[in-house]
């Protein structure tokens, strides 16, 4: 994919949770407390996780990992049961961590061969999403603390809903504009 594309992958995902919490900010509040404990919601981030991880890794076209392709992606589906076992406290953060790990993957070796200095606000974005991903791995209680703060109260969540739109609809313009 280009950057551009990316650019809008990643700018409207921000953009549409930012609009969805200053239009239904009481549906938000609710979807967004109870994401922490979903076990469903942690089941399939964490398949996701895992698969995206062993995906990444059999691509990643080292020498030395190419004889055990067939055991990473083997271990890849063992993980997922036994992190959803092992780890069943706040998995959906957990998990979700570990997208935002994975997903800058692709998105920083298009990045890398852009000319425009433009996309230095994607790559900076995509490492504080890095940094809070590996947060949420080791601390995932985090961003249920974050979460509780965000919607304790409307005017509170319609703030935090404003930055996450000016963020998403800054990331999608410079993906139509300077970097497509």
């Amino acid at each position: 994919m280009s950057l551009s594309v990316w650019c809008f992958l990643l700018g409207g995902l921000i953009l549409a949770e930012g609009v969805s919490g200053l239009v239904a900010p009481q549906t938000m509040t609710k979807l967004f407390r109870a994401f922490p404990r979903n076990v469903w919601a942690g089941w399939i981030l964490c398949a996701i996780a895992w698969i995206w991880s062993g995906y990444a890794i059999n691509s990643m076209g080292l020498d030395f990992l190419v004889r055990f392709r067939t055991a990473i992606t083997v271990l890849s589906v063992v993980c997922i049961f036994l992190t959803c076992w092992w780890l069943d406290n706040l998995l959906s953060c957990r998990a979700w961590g570990g997208i935002l790990c994975l997903f800058p993957y692709e998105l920083l070796h298009v990045a890398r061969v852009h000319m425009s200095p433009w996309r230095l606000v994607v790559v900076s974005l995509t490492y504080v999403l890095i940094v809070w991903g590996m947060t949420l791995i080791l601390y995932p209680w985090k961003m249920r603390d974050f979460i509780t703060w965000t919607t304790a109260t409307p005017l509170r969540l319609r703030a935090v809903s404003v930055i996450k739109v000016l963020v998403g609809a800054t990331v999608a313009v410079l993906g139509a504009t300077v970097l497509a």
